[in-house]
């Protein structure tokens, strides 16, 4: 992310509001989206100059996000990260991405500013999902307490919510992002910066295609709605499709 120190420190303060814990989720949100959207005009202002200017586009590259898989709960973190990273136009695939609770990677094709925004914005938004999806589980289970016969299947009622939660969270910011997105399209179409969006979204395309020519899939886990709805209201006041992992037909590379 080509930013200056002034748009750094702004970004900056908006997650910081984001990850206060004194904020709704839906303020948080906010401010979450308020940041993406911020480095998404710089970087567009950016890209239209260099465009104006006869200057050669920025390249496009691959980002290679590690995913924790404590408490195996690292798939649902890899749809989180895949749906906020596509919701900025970039391609994603993951590697790894099987249930344990070992690390996996959500590999992200996309413009390198677009990636240095990413690296920024998804261990914030990670952060503010995993603290409401916790909240979430115990006001869930708290509503639900004495409907289970052992406290086994309490706890398996309890991890489903969560892990559904956080992909969930993630479609809720996404849809956010993909709003903010879609209106400074909106701005510049018939402008200098329509070619810059449609040149990135195809330069973004045909590299992620060459890089992974034989995609496969992997099978969607159990999920709850109850988490899913929490999650998506908490995201974008954030679905639980898993990432290029089945439910949305996306492919998965597994390693």
């Amino acid at each position: 992310m080509a930013t200056t120190p002034n748009i750094a420190d702004r970004v900056r303060k908006l997650l910081d509001k984001a990850e206060d814990n004194a904020v709704t989720p839906e303020e948080a949100q906010t401010y979450a989206a308020k940041a993406a959207a911020l480095i998404a005009k710089y970087n567009l202002d950016t890209a239209t100059l260099r465009h104006r200017e006869g200057k050669r586009p920025e390249p496009i590259k691959l980002l290679q996000f590690e995913i924790s898989g404590q408490g195996w709960h690292g798939k649902a973190r890899a749809s989180l990260v895949y749906a906020v990273a596509e919701a900025h136009g970039c391609s994603v695939c993951t590697m790894g991405n099987k249930m344990n609770g070992n690390a996996r990677w959500v590999l992200i094709m996309g413009p390198a500013a677009t990636l240095k925004a990413l690296e920024l914005l998804l261990p914030s938004i990670l952060l503010q999902a995993e603290t409401q999806g916790m909240a979430a589980a115990r006001a869930h289970m708290a509503e639900r307490k004495g409907m289970f016969d052992t406290a086994a299947n309490a706890n398996i009622e309890r991890r489903t919510f969560f892990r559904s939660y956080l992909p969930g969270y993630g479609r809720g910011v996404a849809d956010k992002i993909a709003a903010s997105r879609a209106e400074m399209a909106e701005k510049v179409a018939g402008k200098a910066g329509e070619l810059v969006l449609v040149s990135d979204a195809e330069r973004t395309q045909a590299a992620f295609e060459k890089k992974f020519p034989n995609l496969g899939f992997s099978r969607e886990d159990k999920h709850s709605v109850a988490g899913a709805d929490a999650g998506r209201r908490d995201g974008r006041t954030a679905d639980t499709g898993q990432s290029k992992v089945g439910r949305n037909g996306k492919a998965a590379l597994n390693g």
